[in-house]
């Protein structure tokens, strides 16, 4: 694969003749507690409505937008950096089954629920590791890291790009896709006090607008080749609407889902090009590292 960055901040890639299909969200029926409680009605649920969180479902469409762009299929060794749930690293070990993919996670529960569904899905090319980057061993070399929505938990300090750096191979690819430092809001804040208070013991780290993620890339030693804001007025305007809809219980959450994903949509036809709620940058180690 052939990438530089161009005038407008995107990625211009040349792109060989594989093609692969990622499609989110079909292990949400065995990872999600609640949903693994009831099976049966689970399964239904989801084939009606599809995914059921907007956030995640919000991201989905963000992450394999970009990943479009990288040609996964050259790819062997792919690190999932703070997987959580294991949702993207699922998707990907599904629609990349030649390569192997490591999903890491600081958080006992959450690999061990996630080892589970591995094994409820048969991902043999799907493995976890329960720790910090930091603690991988430095000859474990990977061709692709990715981190969807985690540094922003991290004190900037704290973040562990140079332990991305050392376990990438030359010529790798690091991802990071985290909230902008400045948020829009469009509904009254006051009605999402309760996450205002949570974001401001859990986002440490939301401390960057774009050029700053791209600089603390370049300072790491990366050469940023994509770019870009997502999730503008139309994608945030989803999830105020399911946000308070699932304060009106299960049932309001789930009618209100159709609508909020059709929103969604449609701020994927008009990319957000100077301000959006979410960044992402990828960064490329030189091949003479």
């Amino acid at each position: 694969m052939e990438a530089e960055l161009n005038r407008n901040g995107k990625l211009n890639v040349k792109m060989n003749s594989t093609s692969i299909r990622l499609e989110f969200g079909r292990s949400q029926t065995f990872s999600s507690i609640s949903m693994a409680r009831f099976p049966l009605l689970s399964q239904w649920v989801y084939g009606l409505f599809g995914y059921t969180n907007i956030g995640n479902w919000a991201r989905s469409k963000v992450l394999i937008k970009i990943l479009n762009q990288i040609e996964l299929g050259e790819m062997k060794q792919i690190l999932d950096l703070g997987c959580g749930r294991g949702e993207f690293a699922t998707m990907i070990a599904e629609g990349v089954p030649q390569a192997h993919v490591t999903a890491l996670d600081i958080r006992l529960h959450t690999v061990a629920r996630l080892n589970r569904v591995i094994k409820h899905m048969g991902l043999n090319n799907l493995s976890t590791f329960l720790g910090r980057l930091e603690q991988v061993p430095p000859m474990r070399k990977f061709d692709f890291i990715y981190s969807v929505d985690v540094f922003e938990h991290i004190l900037e300090e704290e973040m562990p790009f140079a332990a991305a750096y050392e376990r990438l191979k030359p010529g790798g690819y690091l991802l990071v896709k985290m909230p902008s430092k400045h948020q829009l809001t469009i509904m009254p804040s006051s009605w999402f006090s309760e996450h205002e208070d949570w974001l401001k013991e859990e986002h440490i780290g939301q401390v960057y607008e774009l050029d700053d993620l791209e600089k603390r890339f370049k300072s790491e030693g990366f050469e940023p080749v994509y770019s870009a804001y997502a999730d503008g007025f139309w994608a945030r305007l989803a999830w105020e609407i399911a946000y308070l809809a699932k304060k009106g219980g299960k049932v309001t959450q789930l009618l209100s889902l159709p609508f909020c994903k059709a929103l969604v949509m449609i701020d994927q036809l008009f990319p957000v090009r100077k301000k959006g709620n979410t960044i992402q940058v990828i960064g490329r180690k030189p091949f003479d590292q």
